[in-house]
């Protein structure tokens, strides 16, 4: 019940529901799209809300792509799934007289205060990593050029704790959350741990029991490992080796790369594969040109500016770069491509079904 904790903050991709058609535009009212019924558990209501809350975190944090219908059918299911699980549950603590309390409210406040420290220290800590990287490029630069590095401090007036704050108080928004909010959501998950807590209290397992479920949990987990902590509450399977990748995507029409899945869908893969070298063809002149203008060492975040069309590569929560992990929700060429790769090397041109 406490993995859910370890997400919670992950930064999430905000969505801006317009759908253009012609010269018109149609808006979808949010809320009312957040306030539609997706289960009902005993007659307490799911909203869509708290399930596109749960989906945006999970593809925030694990790469799942919009483009990849089935796997984003497949993830919503599974945390519907999930959701009617936790208020079955939520709704059996409550009967048996596990309801938040100020103690509980105490002990969520006091993990909020522990997640601000933590944050604040992974700040502090990847401005220093990213001062070093950029101290040891300039000075190897100047050594080439024969100068004299010129020695820059660290900004000492950075208050790391405050820009924490600010950006957990960003990301609860983008969930619909206030703190209060939030306390009130861990200190009911806190309660509901004291039941289950309490409902095993005097469970005996056998040791051949313990094998056996460890075994289960190995092998699902070693399908997708990188799902591991958020699914199960014993994870066994560390997520894998990942890394933090940027790029600069010249891309199909909308139309082309909706053909091209659909054809991937039908088994067509000849069909598929034709269409694609024929309209990578045709956009491979811009791609040589932004790859000579990144050869020639020009910066390569202005020409992702200038000539990317990937909008993921333009939110908030890419602006490191994409999470890639093995089993990532991404196109295979653009994964092989990616863990090739060492820090700060930049690839070729990488043929996908995007462009």
């Amino acid at each position: 019940m406490k993995n859910w904790r370890k997400v919670l903050f992950s930064t999430l991709a905000v969505l801006l529901a317009v759908a253009v058609s012609g010269c018109s535009m149609v808006r979808v009212n949010e809320k009312k799209d957040r306030d539609t019924v997706v289960a009902k558990v005993n007659g307490e209501k799911i909203l869509k809300g708290k399930l596109l809350d749960q989906y945006q975190q999970y593809a925030a944090s694990y790469g799942v792509s919009d483009e990849d219908k089935d796997q984003v059918k497949s993830v919503k299911a599974s945390i519907l799934d999930g959701l009617i699980n936790q208020e079955l549950v939520r709704q059996k603590a409550e009967k048996a007289g596990h309801k938040a309390n100020d103690k509980n409210r105490a002990q969520a406040e006091k993990e909020y205060e522990q997640t601000v420290a933590d944050y604040a220290k992974s700040l502090q800590q990847k401005a220093e990593q990213d001062k070093a990287d950029k101290d040891k490029a300039d000075k190897d630069k100047a050594d080439k050029d024969g100068q004299a590095g010129k020695d820059k401090n660290t900004d000492q007036n950075v208050d790391y704790e405050k820009r924490a704050r600010a950006e957990m108080k960003k990301s609860l928004q983008s969930m619909h959350m206030t703190k209060k909010d939030y306390i009130e959501f861990v200190a009911e998950n806190i309660a509901i741990q004291d039941y289950l807590d309490g409902l095993t209290a005097d469970v005996s397992v056998k040791d051949q029991e313990i094998k056996d479920y460890y075994d289960q949990q190995l092998k699902a987990q070693k399908e997708t490992p990188s799902t591991a902590s958020y699914y199960s509450s014993v994870p066994i399977v560390t997520q894998p080796a990942s890394r933090r990748v940027k790029h600069i995507l010249i891309k199909f029409s909308d139309k082309d790369m909706k053909k091209i899945s659909e054809l991937r869908q039908d088994n067509k893969k000849k069909e598929a594969d034709k269409l694609r070298k024929t309209k990578l063809k045709e956009i491979k002149p811009k791609a040589d040109e932004v790859l000579t203008k990144v050869r020639g060492g020009d910066d390569f975040e202005a020409l992702m500016k200038k000539y990317g069309e990937d909008p993921g590569m333009k939110s908030e929560e890419n602006k490191d770069g994409y999470t890639m992990t093995r089993d990532a929700g991404m196109q295979p060429e653009f994964l092989e491509a990616s863990f090739q790769l060492k820090k700060g090397e930049t690839s070729d041109l990488v043929a996908t079904d995007n462009g």
